[in-house]
């Protein structure tokens, strides 16, 4: 069995002190086999965001996988289209869709930060077809015991509450390719909400906001996640004032034809 730390939207820049040593104090007690951070690390993507954002992950309990979100690269400015990730490498010197694979799983980054888009809204970003294709093929070469992961940081899937944000472009293509490679969970942010669903079979979690004062209706929280290829637990984690707490948890199991909430939850 694994146990997953699902952050996101840190938001370096807006953070709030107390809750980033206290998220650390219960990463480390949770000693989860993987921390997933899907996005929005930064506020402005400045260099002292950066630093920050880099500093808070040098001290959590690895491995560790990190995507960038549309906070990360810098705002309409020419550093945007020209060289938007030059700060962000100068932190997180790896790939921009890492991978990092434990006993009983396997995880995969996609970036789907792009700098503009055929839209009014350039921070909705968009997963390209060669992408997709990509990404399906990684995720279908993942062997049959392992969890298979995918984190991103814009939405595969929307609630009421967040379908003004819209999904990600390119969602229901990715979504198509990757239940065809028998993806199991999909990991994401950008809303500030923290829900789970299921899409084509994919379990989706997102996260809400972890440290930062950019609330949007609820407390600042993360996910934790527990379980293998047959069955899992997803249990938010929410600010209670004084520490983060346990709260509701969901249960799934794997069928044939993709994943099913059980009604007796966990």
């Amino acid at each position: 069995m694994s146990r997953i730390a699902h952050l996101s939207d840190l938001h370096f820049g807006r953070e709030q002190p107390e809750l980033v040593a206290a998220l650390h104090r219960q990463l480390h007690r949770l000693r989860p086999d993987l921390v997933a951070i899907s996005g929005d690390l930064t506020q402005r993507a400045r260099p002292r965001e950066l630093a920050a954002a880099a500093d808070f992950v040098a001290a959590l309990p690895t491995p560790v996988l990190v995507v960038p979100g549309n906070h990360d690269i810098p705002g309409v400015t020419p550093r945007r289209f020209f060289g938007r990730w030059h700060a962000w490498r100068r932190h997180f010197p790896y790939d921009l869709e890492p991978e990092v694979h434990g006993e009983g799983f396997s995880a995969i980054g996609a970036n789907s930060v792009r700098a503009w888009g055929p839209y009014l809204d350039w921070s909705r970003g968009r997963l390209r077809a060669e992408q997709i294709r990509r990404l399906a093929a990684r995720i279908a070469a993942i062997p049959d015991a392992r969890l298979r992961i995918l984190v991103a940081h814009h939405p595969l899937l929307t609630t009421p509450a967040g379908a003004h944000r819209g999904e990600v472009g390119g969602a229901s293509d990715a979504l198509s390719a990757l239940a065809r490679a028998e993806l199991d969970l999909a990991l994401g942010g950008h809303v500030h909400l923290a829900y789970v669903g299921i899409r084509e079979g994919v379990l989706i979690a997102h996260a809400g906001t972890g440290v930062s004062d950019r609330l949007v209706g609820e407390s600042n929280g993360f996910n934790v996640i527990e379980g293998d290829r047959r069955a899992l637990e997803i249990r938010h984690w929410y600010w209670s004032g004084a520490d983060f707490a346990p709260g509701a948890c969901r249960s799934f199991r794997r069928a044939t034809d993709g994943w099913r909430e059980q009604p007796a939850g966990c």
